[in-house]
């Protein structure tokens, strides 16, 4: 079989496929075979039809349709394999005219993976900033632990007001109907924080222990209850218990109790180096994907659209696999957003398309640098894995050899490798500082606290003194 690769559009290349005239007769003829072993008809036993019958019967049209789809697949690959072009999306074919007396040629259209034009990836500057911790997080950060360590007082000889536990027990319902699911007995709720019908919490304000109040509230035009959307109902509610929660002071006494340490003094400084790690390491991971982010954007390359698609696809069962994780069905998800999988997909096309392009640049340093990962290296992987998963070193590596997953493994580790290049041989030098004095990640990381906080100090109403 010969072929002939000639450049198409961009990432794309036409190949030319020429087949012997005896491997087309040849496979003629094996498809005359097969067929006419499948074949009935009426006085003659099945594989017994004579040949020239078989073809008038079944038609020569179909039985050369039959014939390419038998062995264009195969032809396809061999075609790939001689030309050594690496293919990247479906092919595109034109079958020409098939004649099983001579040599066959058909076209193949086909997108190839791209090479990128490297541009500088060493010695690049890149901006790194200046991990800082402030008083201010440390502050905040003792906040939230008095928070964690907060308890919840019974209030004597006031009304509720904002910010306080209440424990009561009320009922709805509307035009003198119960509202069902609009029950509840022994209900803390606290004040202020909107986790209620609009109106309910005003209402409830004011209230003493012990009294009863009836009120009217409307729903909300986006309540879950469909049928209670923009409804009004008349509530009946008894405050029976009001509480306020405790904070406890910052003093030497908090942090014995709260730590392993005896002083405030040793807390705070404490909570600083824990600040100071963590913004330094986000300070390096930032700088890090700083650096390989300006390595891919010098350089230059059009990622074809397939790989964008497929890349797409991949994001979209990622994101399909976290959303179930969260114990959510895609079909909900999809549902909230207002969107199809299809809109999905689209809008992922952008970021696929960058990581792509990501993939491509290192390969290209990978190639460029002629850097290797050898068989120890990977061993020593699987190892490291091993030991965290807490399984036996040797049989992992077995186990992972026979599956094949090596190759992957080897593939990430270059990866890796041509990260480390690229981050190695970079300059830091001073970022910009943000307006704001406080570093950005240790704010952050205060943030993703604070709703495990909030929930500590709502879980206060069982530590009633």
């Amino acid at each position: 079989m010969k072929t002939e690769v000639k450049p198409g559009a961009e990432n794309e290349v036409v190949l030319s496929v020429e087949v012997p005239e005896d491997d087309v007769k040849r496979l003629y003829e094996r498809t005359v075979a097969r067929l006419r072993g499948e074949l009935q008809i009426p006085g003659f036993r099945k594989g017994r039809v004579p040949r020239e019958l078989a073809i008038r019967h079944l038609g020569e049209d179909y039985i050369k349709g039959e014939a390419l789809n038998d062995a264009l697949p195969e032809w396809y690959e061999k075609a790939l394999d001689e030309s050594a072009v690496e293919a990247v999306s479906m092919p595109d074919l034109d079958l020409g005219d098939y004649d099983p007396a001579g040599p066959y040629t058909f076209q193949v259209t086909v997108q190839v993976r791209p090479t990128p034009v490297l541009g500088q990836y060493k010695g690049l500057e890149v901006p790194k900033r200046t991990p800082q911790v402030t008083e201010g997080q440390v502050d905040a950060q003792l906040a939230m632990l008095q928070e964690r360590f907060a308890t919840l007082q019974p209030v004597e000889g006031r009304a509720v007001a904002q910010g306080d536990f209440v424990l009561m027990d009320f009922e709805a319902s509307r035009d003198g109907d119960p509202i069902e699911g609009a029950q509840a007995t022994d209900y803390m709720a606290q004040i202020g924080r909107g986790q209620l019908i609009p109106g309910f919490e005003a209402a409830v304000e004011g209230m003493a222990a012990g009294e009863e109040k009836v009120f009217d509230v409307t729903f909300p035009d986006d309540y879950q209850a469909e049928e209670l959307r923009g409804q009004q109902a008349t509530f009946k509610v008894k405050v029976k218990e009001i509480k306020e929660k405790v904070v406890p002071e910052l003093d030497d006494e908090f942090a014995a109790d709260a730590s392993e340490f005896e002083t405030l003094a040793e807390l705070r400084d404490d909570i600083r180096r824990r600040l100071m790690t963590a913004a330094e390491a986000a300070a390096d991971y930032d700088f890090r994907a700083a650096a390989v982010a300006a390595a891919v954007d010098n350089a230059t390359v059009t990622v074809p659209p397939a790989m964008i698609e497929r890349e797409a696809h991949n994001l979209y069962h990622e994101l399909e696999e976290s959303v179930g994780e969260r114990g959510l069905t895609m079909e909900t998800y999809l549902a909230v957003l207002e969107k199809t999988a299809e809109e999905v997909e689209r809008e992922l096309a952008p970021r696929a398309e960058a990581r792509v392009k990501r993939r491509l640049v290192l390969d290209a340093i990978v190639a460029a640098e002629g850097l290797e990962v050898t068989d120890d290296e990977v061993r020593a992987r699987i190892m490291e894995d091993a030991e965290v998963l807490g399984r036996d070193g040797s049989q992992l590596v077995l186990e992972v050899y026979k599956s094949g997953r090596q190759d992957l493994l080897r593939d990430e580790l270059l990866m890796a490798k041509a990260v480390s290049l690229i981050v190695d041989n970079a300059v830091a030098v001073p970022a910009e500082e943000p307006a704001d004095e406080e570093s950005e990640e240790p704010q952050a990381e205060a943030e993703a606290e604070a709703p495990e906080a909030q929930a500590e100090a709502g879980s206060a109403a069982e530590r009633t003194s």
